[in-house]
């Protein structure tokens, strides 16, 4: 998908009841390598609880949501996952979840790759505020999130990046980090029309 594929997408606050899930990712890939359908892998879900979900609702929405973020990615991409190190399956979870989310692919390139660009790599909860609100006054849809939405999608969005290592700990201070990417996963993103999502993580 190209973001001419994702300025399709409807914004959306679904990231605050969507967790980073990156087991269940890593669970439902390395299924899907070893020859299970999506449907089937939904269906072991149903019946045996294979993400120990607290409850069958919690797991339906995750192998949902998990299948979608897989599906999202050229088959050339989601296919090397069992090949890549733990550092760059967590950049395919985080690539799910981009190609998904259309406002949070918005905020990783217009918030998170400014900073690798601009090497001013604070983090702060107010840039997420602060991007949250210039888009309220560009999109009716995003003003009418409730001051609630806003403020768990802060949450949402710093846990994503702390999970994908791409939020540090530094001295006391949170840190944006540019990741290191798999050449052959760089060079599969440059060929499959990936480059908009390819820039936030190289910023370029």
């Amino acid at each position: 998908m190209s973001t001419k594929g994702i300025n399709s997408l409807e914004y959306s606050a679904g990231a605050v009841s969507k967790g980073f899930w990156f087991q269940e990712f890593k669970k439902y890939n390395e299924l899907l390598h070893n020859g299970f359908e999506d449907g089937e892998i939904k269906q072991m879900q149903e019946e045996k609880n294979i993400f120990l979900a607290p409850s069958e609702a919690y797991g339906k929405k995750a192998v949902n949501e998990i299948s979608r973020r897989t599906r999202a990615m050229p088959k050339e991409i989601y296919t090397m996952f069992t090949s890549l190190p733990v550092s760059d399956q967590k950049i395919l979870n985080i690539l799910g979840l981009m190609m998904t989310d259309r406002l949070f692919f918005e905020y990783m390139y217009e918030v998170y790759r400014e900073k690798i660009i601009t090497g001013d790599l604070e983090f702060d909860n107010s840039d997420i505020r602060v991007f949250l609100k210039n888009k309220s006054e560009q999109s009716k849809k995003v003003s009418n999130f409730a001051s609630q939405t806003k403020k768990r999608l802060v949450g949402a969005y710093k846990t994503y990046l702390k999970e994908a290592n791409l939020l540090i700990e530094d001295k006391g201070l949170s840190m944006v980090k540019k990741p290191i990417l798999d050449i052959n996963l760089e060079k599969e993103m440059r060929t499959r029309n990936l480059y908009p999502f390819l820039r936030v993580f190289l910023g370029e």
